[in-house]
């Protein structure tokens, strides 16, 4: 069940909506209800697990995905 982002094209909110694997179409605007959306691309996030990387997976390594800034 992954989380992804929707615009709507109606009155530009931005939103995540968990969906279902069952749910056969997109999910309506969260501050208007319009269907007019669109999936925005998010962007992943890559932990390095290889050769030299610390084994060690605390804090600093969960909060190196989180976004930064006032969003």
């Amino acid at each position: 069940m992954p989380i992804y982002e929707y615009q709507c094209l109606d009155c530009d909110n931005q939103y995540e909506a968990l969906v279902f694997s069952s749910d056969e179409s997109e999910p309506p605007c969260s501050q208007c209800q319009s269907v007019n959306v669109i999936k925005l691309m998010s962007a992943g996030c890559i932990l390095n697990s290889g050769a030299g990387a610390s084994s060690d997976i605390g804090a600093s390594a969960a909060s190196a995905c989180r976004p930064t800034g006032g969003g």
